[in-house]
């Protein structure tokens, strides 16, 4: 910064008042900050911009040593300036103070001599430019090219006339690039020719014309010629005046991504133990049988294999051998089914096995002599050779069912019945076997009768902050208080009420009462946390939104303190259904889990797409975390979804502190079960958390 002033005097004797006060209305004049002292270093000049800046008026300022002019913590060094200035020396500094007046400020500064007409010094001058703007947006700069430079992310400016102007060194490393080799061409020769069917940058910028921005998939051929998949950004930049200057390109690698997904999707779809196809995949294949049966008139059955007394050989030769046993057994079944039948593991020592195309019932009967034969050859296990036998019952389609799960579920009943006929045979589902649906009858009659009785609780387990050991969340269980019966399990009426849609009243009461029990705690202080409600299928179909909105209202609450629990099957039912039941409870701003992820058939192209806060490991892992290999690797798939989806993750179902500690090192945020506490009735809850709070559980 040059001196904004010549400071000159006449020649011969020290400069005059009057002539330092015409000196000063000219500095006046000037934005710059200046101040004039003579050779004892008493100011003699101080001009509107530096008396603004010191917060100062002149008065207090003119005919005082440079000591008393500046504050404590510059004075030293100022003086320091101002006296080598008297020397003939001229220093400059840049740099950010605190000033009384405006605060932080980036102030370009310079110390000189100040001359007589003569040349000889007479003072010092000390003047002081605000550059704080240029500083901000210098830093701001400096900050844009450091991430330009560091991001993991590949960038690439293209100029208005669509060409590359610059790119940062991770798209150099992504594409294999240098920049020399890309500066000034289009973007259109990384394409890769033939895997797409047209140029995607046509689409591209037609998006960009009309919206400003275009995200996608976009495949690229590296500079070693391998494909290289991303989800590519493009906006479009305007400048000050609104006219286009250029378009800023974001490149994500997705390969390792796609490599993460394909694993989840072995995990989600094949059984980590045997390779064979797990529930989700088995049940995708039934489903799609059933609809070929249909349209054809044909049939199909399912086999549902039991292996006899498999728990006394497990607990025998211990997991490991048992594992390799199962693995001889699934390779067994799978050699002596039907060519085009799917043999999936169902369960620890079960085995599901569909015939899509059955010509008669004698076909299945046949199958499962097959199938006894084959396991029946001895095992070698532990330098032990064993005979492995099997229980195995049938249910055809349509006789036995016309849907999946009562096809499961009717074998299963048949299985139980070779079981109580011996073991080491197979029996066909019959109506004897359904004598339940007598008892169902009665049971439904029950439950509309204790609807009516009010007859229905709410029980509480709490959820646990694994980091903070905190109470963060209650789940509400409803339990069923029968005047004869006492007090019935929801597994043995919940079924019944899905079944008879009174899962839908019964829903909506279990909403309103979570509600004004929230808000009752939050009254009396007790819990400031959400309370999570399970959904059912057939609520989740019901105007969902709406009965949350009507329970909210009604208890007062705001809805961030409310948790809906929905199963991994209610939302692949009708996945863009939905969507847009969870987008209205999302907006509303009601919090959203997935419930008993892992155990249905999930697609993780739709998971990503619905706005979800939670996901749940089921119990059915966490029961034996610590002894099968299966439930450890899809429970910790499970947690690494979560975290890659960014969604918090809790396990249910924890008894032992072994459990809980796999479930930290897995990386779950959250936990419920018996090993903190059984579900609690309401009045129960302020005992527990004043118990919990004081460390005595």
């Amino acid at each position: 910064m040059d001196s904004p002033l010549a400071a000159r005097f006449d020649a011969g004797n020290r400069p005059s008042s009057a002539q330092w006060s015409y000196t000063a209305a000219l500095l006046n004049r000037f934005g710059d900050a200046l101040l004039a002292f003579d050779k004892q270093l008493v100011c003699r000049i101080a001009n509107a911009s530096a008396l603004e800046l010191l917060g100062t008026s002149a008065d207090h300022v003119t005919g005082l040593h440079a000591r008393q002019v500046y504050p404590p913590e510059h004075v030293d060094r100022v003086v320091a300036q101002l006296e080598a200035a008297l020397g003939g020396e001229v220093s400059r500094t840049r740099a950010w103070r605190d000033l009384p007046s405006v605060g932080r400020r980036c102030l370009d500064a310079r110390v000189e001599p100040c001359l007589d007409a003569d040349g000889r010094i007479v003072g010092a001058l000390h003047s002081a430019r605000d550059v704080t703007e240029v500083a901000e947006a210098e830093e701001r700069a400096r900050l844009a090219m450091m991430m330009f430079e560091h991001t993991t992310e590949g960038l690439m400016v293209l100029g208005a006339d669509r060409r590359v102007r610059l790119v940062n060194p991770a798209f150099s490393a992504l594409t294999g690039y240098p920049p020399g080799e890309v500066l000034g061409e289009r973007p259109d020769l990384l394409v890769a020719g033939g895997t797409q069917n047209h140029n995607p940058y046509l689409d591209i910028w037609h998006a960009l014309e009309y919206d400003g921005t275009w995200q996608g998939e976009v495949i690229y051929r590296g500079r070693d010629g391998k494909l290289l998949p991303t989800w590519q950004t493009v906006v479009r930049v305007r400048d000050g005046e609104g006219d286009l200057e250029h378009y800023l390109a974001i490149f994500t690698d997705l390969s390792e991504r796609q490599r993460f997904e394909q694993q989840l999707e072995r995990l989600a779809y094949y059984d980590v133990l045997t390779s064979l196809p797990n529930r989700a995949l088995l049940s995708d294949r039934i489903a799609q049988a059933i609809s070929r049966a249909e349209r054809t008139g044909g049939g199909l059955a399912l086999l549902f294999v039991d292996l006899d007394r498999f728990k006394v050989i497990n607990d025998t030769l211990g997991n490991s051998q048992g594992d390799r046993l199962l693995r001889a057994v699934s390779q067994r079944l799978g050699e002596a089914a039907d060519d085009g039948a799917t043999v999936s593991r169902y369960g620890a020592d079960q085995f599901l096995l569909l015939l899509p195309e059955l010509g008669s019932p004698d076909q299945a009967a046949t199958q499962a002599g097959r199938l006894l034969l084959a396991l029946a050859a001895p095992h070698e296990a532990g330098g032990q050779t064993l005979t492995v036998t099997a229980s195995i019952g049938i249910a055809v389609f349509p006789d036995d069912g016309e849907d999946r799960e009562t096809l499961v579920q009717h074998a299963e009943t048949a299985m139980q019945a070779a079981k109580r006929a011996g073991r080491n045979t197979f029996r066909f589902f019959t109506q004897d076997m359904n004598q339940r649906s007598a008892e169902f009858l009665l049971l439904e009659n029950h439950l509309r009768q204790g609807l009516a009785r009010d007859e229905f609780r709410l029980y509480y387990q709490p959820q646990i902050d694994l980091k903070t050991r905190k109470v963060i969340g209650m789940e509400a269980l409803m339990r069923w208080r029968h005047p004869e019966m006492g007090l019935v399990p929801p597994n043995r009426f919940i079924p019944a009420a899905e079944e008879s849609g009174l899962i839908v009243p019964l829903g909506r009461w279990a909403m309103k009462e979570a509600c004004r029990q929230n808000k009752a705690w939050q009254a009396a202080g007790l819990l400031t946390a959400p309370v999570a409600v399970n959904v059912s299928a057939r609520q989740f179909a019901e105007q969902l939104d709406e009965v949350a909105a009507e329970a909210l209202a009604e208890a007062g609450l705001a809805s961030e303190w409310l948790e809906l629990e929905v199963t991994e099957s209610t939302l692949m039912d009708d996945v863009n259904e939905a969507i847009l039941t969870l987008g209205k409870l999302k907006r509303m701003g009601v919090r959203l889990a997935i419930d008993d992820f892992g155990t249905g058939y999930s697609s993780l192209s739709y998971l990503k797409r619905f706005p979800l806060d939670k996901l749940k490991v089921d119990r059915s892992f966490v029961i034996d975390i610590l002894d099968d290999p299966d439930d450890a690797a899809i429970a910790g798939a499970i947690v690494s979804l979560a975290k890659n989806l960014r969604l918090t993750v809790i396990a249910e179902g924890v008894e032992t502190a072994q459990q809980l500690d796999f479930l930290e090192q897995l990386g779950c945020d959250e936990m419920q079960g018996f090993l903190v506490a059984a579900p609690l009735p309401a009045e129960k809850v302020a005992d527990f958390l004043a118990d919990w709070h004081s460390g005595k559980v």
